[in-house]
């Protein structure tokens, strides 16, 4: 089964996809450096890597002829 999105979607779902790791990013961010736990802190840049990287490759995506 293939899922097809026309390229608004894609960049609709990429944009708020960038927005919510940046904010998502933060909140870990801040949760972490709080009760001092790297680990927390690694997360929150794994979570900001993950969805830029899935953004990168919703964008990335060609259309179909």
């Amino acid at each position: 089964m293939k899922i097809r999105f026309n390229r608004e979607v894609r960049k609709s779902i990429a944009d708020e996809l960038k927005k919510v790791s940046t904010f998502g990013g933060i909140g870990l961010g801040v949760l972490g450096y709080s009760t001092n736990d790297p680990v927390m802190l690694l997360a929150a840049f794994a979570w900001w890597v993950l969805c830029q990287l899935i953004a990168a490759i919703l964008l990335a995506m060609e259309d179909e002829k």
